[in-house]
This record gives C-alpha cells, structure tokens and sequence, in this order.
C-alpha cells in the first residue's frame, strides 16, 4: 500500500450550541479518512452519562446519545485496518469493539432496550489501497471525488430522497414535527434487520451490508467526504451539483463559505414541509482530502 492521503481542509458546524452529532477524522501516513454523522436520539431514555459541569464540579459525560456514539466511532477508526482487512471485516471489528464499550459504559442494561433507544450513526470510511480509493458507507453520509478532471458521486442518494420526501409527506399532516419523531422510533425500531436499513449501531452484523466503491486514480485526485446535513447544498436546496460544488470546496478557506451559505438557506422554519427537513437546521460536517 502507497501512503497516503493528504489533509486539505475541514469544517464541522453543529447546528445548536454544543459540538453536534457530527465528526469527521483522518489518518495521512495510513491513507485512511472518515465522516461520521451520529443519529439524532429519538429515544425514550438516555442510555450514556448526560454531560453535566458547574463551576465547581465538572462531570464528564455527553450531549446525547447519538454524541457519545460519535466520538467512539470516529475515535475506534484512528485505529487503523490491518493490511489483509477487507473494508467489511474492518468494519465489523469497529463495531464489535463499539458495542463492548456500550455495555460497559451505559447506564442501563442494553439488551434490554427497543432498538430505537440504541445509538447508530452513518458513516463514510475511505482508505486508499495503491492507485485505488476504497470507500465503506452505511446510512447516508457521502463523498465526491475528482480525479483526472471528472467527479463521481459516492453515497447512496435514493436514501436521502426518500428521507427528504418521508418528511415532505409527513410534515403536511396534522401531528407534523411530532409524527415525524415518532415515525423515526418506528424506523429505528427496524434498523439493522432484513428488509430494512442498515447503519452504525451495536450490531456487527451490518458490516456485511455496507455500500463499497473502488474507484481507480487517474493522476491528481480531491476527496471530499461529507454528512448529509453539508451534503443538503446539492439535495435538497440546489445550490450546486456534485461538480460545481467540489469547484468551490477545492478553492483556498471555501468550506467556512459553503457551510455558512447552507446555515443561510436555513433560516426559514416554514420551508420545512416543502424542503422536506425535519430539522430546519442539521449539524453538518467535511473534510477535503487530496492526493497529487
């Protein structure tokens, strides 16, 4: 294996005050990167330690759930694969690993909540092997690469449409935001099951279900990974499509720009139902890497 990638630049925006459900990392000699965006909790209890600190005594904890999940994620992929690890078997390692600390870390017995109390996340995990870039998703962060002057979309773009239509469908009804949440515990509840979606959770199972694409370099190549609340430039606002928002993301300091033209597409509650946005404003995350 060649090293590797080549760190350009980042930008994380949480889109309340703390430090959101979204992370981002990468590992430049191993030649591996990753976006990590943690489910918003839709549970009835939390299953980790709240975050809790005055003055005089800090208690270390989360935000939510979906933070704590996050963290661990984005911390276990630091860890890089070894060298005869398939994507799916590394995959399955990170998770098995994840869902060891859960057990010891949460403050309820695990097994004993619905699926819709149990923190997931999606994910996108890249590592470049030789001339090629291997990419690992599940649930819906993306990527786009460019290489030899033409880009290529890596994601699973029908699961973003049909979140974004789901929403626009139960936004018009009467219970609105609140049947939406409770339409997610239902999602939740199937995740990780034949038949259903499959994302980062507690389950090592989904690694044999992650999405995988090779794509072969051609000469100097850009890499941006994103979570789909950055990825709501291209679907569903329509500010840019996959090539000219990787133009933009590959000019000097621009990921600050995009992130703050996404917050400004946000400020309107009432374009929720025909956006499709069950969250007027979602944390968002990126991270340009390169390879020349």
């Amino acid at each position: 294996m060649l090293p590797g990638l080549t760190f350009v630049d980042a930008v994380n925006v949480p889109s309340g005050s703390g430090t959101g459900d979204d992370r981002y990392g990468f590992d430049e000699g191993a030649g591996t990167a990753w976006v990590v965006d943690g489910a918003t909790d839709v549970g009835t209890a939390r299953l980790f330690p709240e975050y809790l600190a005055d003055a005089d005594a800090p208690v270390m904890g989360w935000e939510s759930d979906a933070a704590w999940y996050a963290d661990h994620l984005s911390e276990r992929f630091t860890r890089p694969p070894e060298q005869h690890d398939s994507a799916r078997s590394y995959l399955e390692r990170v998770i098995t690993d994840i869902a060891a600390k859960a057990q010891l870390e949460a403050v309820r017995p695990i097994e004993n909540e619905p699926r819709h109390n149990l923190p997931s996340a999606g994910g996108i995990w890249l590592r470049r092997v030789d001339e090629t870039l291997e990419f690992a998703e599940l649930g819906d962060c993306v990527a786009v690469v460019r290489t030899g002057g033409h880009s290529q979309f890596v994601g699973q773009l029908d699961l973003i449409k049909a979140e974004h239509a789901l929403n626009r469908k139960q936004l018009v009804e009467p219970a609105g935001k609140a049947g939406g949440y409770a339409s997610a515990r239902e999602t939740r509840n199937r995740m990780n099951t034949d038949g259903a979606h499959w994302v980062f959770s507690l389950h090592p199972e989904a690694a044999a279900h992650a999405e995988l694409t090779q794509i072969r370099m051609r000469g100097e190549t850009q890499i941006l990974l994103m979570s789909d609340g950055f990825f709501r430039l291209v679907e569903p606002y329509a500010l840019y499509d996959i090539n000219s928002l990787m133009d933009r993301a590959i000019e000097e300091d621009s990921l600050p720009d995009l992130a703050a033209q996404l917050r400004a597409a946000e400020q309107n509650p009432e374009d929720d139902a025909r956006i499709g946005r069950l969250k007027t404003s979602d944390d968002a995350c990126a991270v340009l890497m390169e390879i020349s």
